[in-house]
């Protein structure tokens, strides 16, 4: 098994130093029950939870710069649908990695929270308090008056006074509460304040603090202050707590960042400390050279097969993305075939992830082929929903209308996400008219709407360069009391940038940014800005929105290098110094960057 897989990881780009040095070598101490890696939920909590009803118009102060944005006309003209394609894409970047953050705004559903299995056991393990079905057992959903809200409204300067008052009038907090309010704080990113109110009940005391309550005190305080002073926490967890659950947790906001240096020198300080190497620990090491270093994949590999630490489903997921991402088809299936004889069935993702890289190579065929095999699996599929959803997906990317319509009428009772994939897909396929029928149908079921479902239109009217019905919808948004985030900020950018309008996009970020200062816009929003000035040359411009990316608490990628340098190429200007300057952002030339 090792042997192939070690090929096919070293396939994917230039050779680097060998790290094991860096990695832990005892394996006797400190057993851990870490199946599957509950550190990974840290970044993307949005499971299936019972959520208290909440008050639908909370705060939003994004709305005087989304007002003035949508009111103003419209005068340059459309992009081609195409132009979206830049020097230095690949097309990882539009799959979904494992330990990515949430970025839903605040789900306001009556009910449960649609999500997938693996995300429901992130949840269960972070927090043991819930019911093993995922869910959070409320007995009294009129319960006034709501903790979230509380905490939500709560100035900074007066936010323990605000809740130490709220104790004071005879309340009591109890463990599902608190979780309840951390899980609608990371959903909205609101990290300093989910930090302000987990460093308030641990200084009252107010709950006695488990494994993952240090762990989830320790990635709020990444999030917030920057992994140095994350580092600098470990110190005061009691001894017993400092173990794998930890550090995992360390070297999943390293990999968020994109920080070699640091990630290994966690990896130096776990060999230190003789703890166990876990497979949760590796994946997270594979992810972020996948990223930005592939040549160390097969190190990592290698460490694996040392410490006989078994690859999970996961592992496997993240081979065949790196070989998709160099095009390498042959390895691609070489990693399946090893999948498969370790008894590891692909899952749905995987498959959709596979018949998107044939397509993506040209093979027509074969993506068919997968797409067939899925669709014959879901007679007796246990994920029947999911199943459609991604063939969906897969039928509007070949640009089959007819049969994205007959897997449509398969989904009898459609929940929300199943409605959001219909939508999706009649995007991709320019059927405006039906992608608009599909969300009138979702917005007249009993489900309150979040932020999230409007985006998918928003970005399908961006997709398709319909600017006029993006920003009248942006008007429906607003009038409908819609929460305002990152997740819309993105989608706004998107729509002018792709409408031509990267100015105005730059000034609406740069406003909601500073009227919204414990939210922080999504990475995708400033790359939108770069590529949208990259393509005009305006190399000004591109280098102030990287240098507002770096400002903003995100480490440079091969990615943005790669869209920077497409603005020197566009202006005819020599880039003098430009590798030393990814050498000096510790970025090395990877597979994307190289192709490109």
């Amino acid at each position: 098994m090792w042997p192939s897989l070690r090929r096919a990881a070293a396939g994917g780009g230039a050779r680097f130093k060998n790290v094991s040095h860096l990695l832990p070598t005892c394996s006797e101490v400190m057993d851990s029950n870490l199946n599957g890696g509950s550190l990974r939920g840290l970044g993307k909590i949005g499971c299936q939870v019972s959520c208290q009803e909440l008050p639908f118009g909370y705060s939003g102060t994004g709305f005087p710069s989304i007002r003035r944005l949508s009111s103003e006309p419209a005068e340059r003209p459309f992009r081609n649908k195409n132009d979206s394609v830049i020097l230095g894409e690949d097309v990882s970047d539009r799959l979904p990695d494992d330990n990515l953050e949430c970025d839903d705004e605040l789900d306001q559903h009556n009910g449960m929270i649609d999500a997938s299995e693996t995300k429901a056991q992130n949840l269960r393990s972070l927090f043991p308090a819930m019911d093993r079905s995922g869910g959070t057992k409320l007995q009294d959903k009129t319960y006034r008056p709501y903790l979230f809200q509380i905490v939500l409204d709560a100035p900074s300067n007066y936010f323990r006074h605000v809740l130490d008052k709220w104790i004071e009038d005879g309340n009591q907090l109890e463990r599902k509460d608190a979780m309840l309010v951390l899980f609608h704080l990371r959903k909205q990113h609101l990290y300093r304040k989910a930090l302000q109110f987990v460093e308030w009940m641990e200084r009252g005391k107010l709950l006695n603090f488990e494994e993952h309550d240090y762990a989830c005190h320790l990635d709020l305080i990444a999030r917030s202050h920057g992994i140095e002073t994350a580092q600098k926490y470990i110190k005061r967890v009691p001894l017993p707590f400092r173990n794998e659950v930890l550090y995992e947790t360390l070297i999943v906001n390293c990999v968020l960042v994109g920080d070699i240096q640091k990630a290994e020198e966690v990896f130096k300080e776990i060999k230190d400390l003789c703890l166990r190497l876990t497979v949760t620990l590796c994946n997270q090491m594979i992810l972020l050279y996948k990223r930005i270093a592939p040549g160390k994949v097969a190190n990592v590999l290698m460490l694996m097969e040392k410490e006989n630490v078994k690859p999970s489903a996961f592992t496997y997921r993240l081979l065949i993305d790196l070989k998709g991402q160099s095009n390498d088809l042959a390895g691609i299936e070489v990693v399946l075939n090893e999948m498969k004889a370790c008894g590891i069935e692909p899952s749905t993702s995987t498959q959709t992830m596979v018949a998107r890289f044939y397509m993506h190579g040209g093979l027509t065929e074969k993506a068919e082929a997968v797409v067939k095999e899925m669709e014959v699996q879901l007679l007796n599929s246990k994920d029947r929903q999911h199943v459609i959803r991604s063939l969906l997906h897969l039928y509007a990317a070949l640009n089959k209308p007819d049969d994205v319509a007959r897997i449509w009428e398969l989904c009898t009772e459609p929940k929300l996400d199943d409605f959001l994939s219909a939508i999706k897909a009649w995007g991709e396929l320019g059927l405006i008219e039906q992608a608009e029928e599909t969300f009138e149908a979702m917005a007249n079921t009993p489900a309150k709407l979040s932020s999230m479902y409007y985006n998918v239109m928003l970005n399908m009217y961006a997709q398709n360069n319909l600017l006029a019905k993006g920003k009248k919808f942006v008007e429906r948004m607003c009038s409908d009391g819609c929460p305002i985030g990152p997740l819309t900020w993105d989608s706004l950018i998107n729509l002018y940038v792709n409408s031509g309008e990267v100015e105005k996009a730059d000034s609406f970020l740069l406003n909601v940014a500073k009227e919204n200062p414990d939210r922080k816009p999504l990475l995708a929003s400033y790359l939108f800005l770069m590529k949208g000035y990259a393509k005009r040359g305006d190399i000004n411009n591109t280098e102030k929105i990287f240098d507002r990316l770096k400002k903003a608490g995100y480490a440079a990628r091969p990615l943005h290098y790669a869209v920077l340098l497409e603005a020197y190429v566009n202006a005819k200007v020599p880039a003098h110094g430009f590798l030393e300057r990814m050498r000096g952002d510790n970025v090395f030339l990877g597979i994307s960057f190289v192709m490109g």
